[in-house]
């Protein structure tokens, strides 16, 4: 199982990619692409503490609405660490910042039929990953649009162009592929 998500395996989280692909026109393999460069597929959620790691109010606010609405304690809820390029802050295996995700809530709770919708679980973090992926322009499923979409979930629609984030993109990519590869051999 999957270190700090609830316990799921890769065939759980691949089915859920699955499911959340078929919602958006968004690559299975893509989703998983992005999970695995954002958390390891949800094993590295985080070390953070919203109090420390986060832009204050444009996320602290969001993020102590949102763990209210799930009856969660913000104090002892992992989020990742302040990086050195910018903030901190992100939750559960897609690494929504919680001013994106209160954004994407409404939409993430009636895709996954999860409501109120929960970051930190993972098939709620593969619905969330395909509606921003597939907003982004990944459903148009070509090589260049699905790395795009990539730099944008990293870095914006602003930011997805500048050379310092193209690392992100690449590595999504790459594996993006890995994974395809492995679902063809399963068969899907």
């Amino acid at each position: 199982s999957l270190r700090d998500t609830k316990s799921v395996s890769f065939g759980n989280i691949y089915s859920y990619a699955k499911e959340a692909g078929l919602k958006t026109g968004v690559r299975p393999a893509l989703i998983l692409g992005v999970l695995a460069e954002e958390s390891n597929l949800g094993q590295n959620i985080g070390t953070g503490n919203w109090k420390t790691d986060m832009k204050s109010p444009r996320d602290t606010v969001p993020f102590q609405k949102i763990t209210a609405k799930l009856g969660l304690n913000p104090d002892t809820q992992p989020v990742s660490k302040k990086p050195w390029y910018g903030w901190g802050g992100a939750m559960g295996p897609a690494q929504f910042i919680p001013s994106t995700w209160v954004l994407y809530e409404e939409r993430i709770a009636v895709a996954s039929g999860q409501n109120p919708a929960d970051p930190w679980d993972p098939r709620t973090a593969a619905f969330a990953t395909a509606l921003l992926m597939a907003d982004n322009g990944a459903d148009q499923q070509t090589p260049a649009a699905e790395r795009l979409a990539a730099l944008r979930y990293l870095a914006g629609w602003t930011n997805a162009r500048k050379p310092a984030y193209a690392f992100y993109g690449d590595d999504v990519m790459a594996l993006a592929d890995k994974f395809q590869k492995d679902i063809e051999v399963l068969g899907g």
